[in-house]
Parts: C-alpha cells; sequence; structure tokens
C-alpha cells in the first residue's frame, strides 16, 4: 500500500506553531498516523465543495483538523488546524 505524502498550508504551521508544543506534537503524529488510509479517521464536512471535499479530523476532545484529500497524487493537504469552537467558520 502506497503512503499519501502531508502538506501543510502556511495557516496550518502558523496554527500548529500558536498551539502548546505537547499539543502540537500529538496533532503532528496523529497526522501522520493517517497517511496510509485517510478515509477511515475522517469526517466530511456537508457544506464542502463535492468535487473537492473537505474532511475534520478530531485529535483529543478540543482540536480539529480540517484536510483535503487529492487521491490522484496521493496527497494529504492540511488547511487548518485550531480548537474545535473555532475551526468550522471559514467552511
Amino acid at each position: 500500500m502506497r503512503l499519501y505524502t502531508i502538506q501543510y498550508t502556511p495557516r496550518a504551521e502558523r496554527d500548529l506553531s500558536r498551539l502548546p508544543p505537547e499539543i502540537a506534537k500529538k496533532v503532528v503524529l496523529a497526522i501522520h498516523e493517517i497517511r496510509e488510509a485517510p478515509y477511515f479517521s475522517l469526517k466530511k464536512l456537508k457544506v464542502s465543495d463535492p468535487r473537492h471535499p473537505i474532511f475534520s479530523f478530531r485529535i483529543g476532545r478540543g482540536v480539529r483538523v480540517l484536510v483535503s484529500i487529492h487521491d490522484e497524487v496521493l496527497i494529504i493537504h492540511v488547511l487548518e488546524v485550531e480548537h474545535r469552537k473555532h475551526s468550522y467558520r471559514d467552511f
């Protein structure tokens, strides 16, 4: 089985840098664990465009990671990493 490549947007990198170091490390490890089978742990957002869906990935009780997956090139694009009460306001 081929692994997906993880790419972070500048916003996702900024969001990670603002988290406490122990939580940021947990988030990065969780993101890299889904590289083999990403759809197993993700929840599709209903408001996303069907041609380019956005998925939510829950990490712990308070952190949400929003990603888009490009199957044809095997890339998981990390869009945003935020507390759950702020994560869905842009989508």
